[in-house]
């Protein structure tokens, strides 16, 4: 049923309707949102709302949110069972003709984002945001990472997860990564602990809360880690939560991760600490953050103690 408060909101939220547990929960958490199965759902949603005068005349500005999986390999968004691929003239036809009706305007629409996950991780998924952002005038945003309910709330896509986002202003203006930085490898990554490089000392990186961890208190810690589900996420700057060094190659040396965002995430660095991290999702921050208050706190400039392997 389309109503007014629809479109009063400042975001327009349309979700897959037949999903998975983590959909439904999505489509639970925001309490403004449109359930749609595809393109001819979504086309009738628009429809919907410029035919009816009264709502059109509480329209504010607001993004249009379209929200579910993304296809394995491109990671282009999956809306129902549309694939949004700029590669498809399909597809490109359909939002030339969004634009060609002056929608978006109309809606009071000045964004459009695609959230499901990685959609800005691939070059497919890159090359439909900024085709799309050509042909609609308006910016138009995927996500670097993975996203989950957690970044969800009532009123839609939380605000405070922006981090999450990369405009396409922004992908028409990024270059290639330095050339002494190995290149970044297909996504998702998974988290092979022993391939993480050690270093001699490690001195606290800032004024973070910094903890020690043996080598059993480590495999504790990692049982609440998605290990196969590693991301780069550039725009990640929030200050860690804590910072754990645990014990490396060799005797005397030690390797170091950073709990983020009250635990949702844990970053390593498989490059090392000059190149960009990758995060890897918590089950269960809390049990997580349960298991780091027990650990013993790293002296500031200190000598770390021996470390168990």
């Amino acid at each position: 049923m389309i109503t007014k408060t629809l479109l009063a909101q400042p975001h327009l939220s349309v979700i897959t309707r037949h999903a998975d547990s983590e959909l439904r929960h999505i489509q639970d958490l925001i309490e403004h949102r449109v359930l749609v199965d595809g393109r001819a759902e979504l086309e009738a949603l628009f429809g919907a709302l410029l035919g009816n005068p009264e709502v059109i005349s509480k329209a504010s500005p607001k993004t249009l949110d379209l929200i579910g999986h993304s296809t394995p390999g491109k990671s282009l968004l999956l809306l129902g069972d549309w694939v949004i691929d700029a590669a498809n003239p399909t597809v490109t036809a359909y939002f030339r003709e969004l634009a060609d009706q002056e929608v978006f305007p109309r809606l009071g629409i000045t964004a459009l984002r695609l959230l499901g996950c990685r959609t800005a991780d691939t070059g497919a998924g890159r090359a439909t945001i900024l085709a799309l952002a050509d042909l609609l005038g308006v910016e138009v945003f995927g996500t670097r990472g993975l996203i989950y309910a957690a970044h969800y709330d009532a009123r839609g896509f939380a605000d405070e997860r922006r981090y999450a986002l990369v405009g396409s202003r922004e992908l028409a203006i990024e270059t290639s990564p330095p050339a002494n930085l190995p290149a970044i490898e297909a996504w998702p990554q998974e988290l092979d602990i022993d391939a993480l490089p050690s270093a001699a000392g490690v001195e606290p990186t800032g004024a973070w809360t910094h903890r020690v961890a043996t080598a059993p208190e480590m495999r504790e810690v990692l049982r609440h880690v998605q290990r196969r589900d590693g991301a780069q996420m550039p725009g990640l700057l929030a200050a860690p939560h804590s910072e754990l060094v645990f014990p490396g190659h060799a005797a005397g040396t030690y390797r170091r991760a950073q709990v983020v965002l009250d635990g949702e995430f844990v970053r390593f660095f498989p490059r090392g600490a000059a190149a960009p991290g990758i995060v890897f999702a918590v089950a269960d921050p809390h049990s997580l953050l349960q298991v780091i208050a027990t650990l013993p706190s790293l002296p500031t400039r200190h000598a770390l103690p021996p470390l168990s392997r």
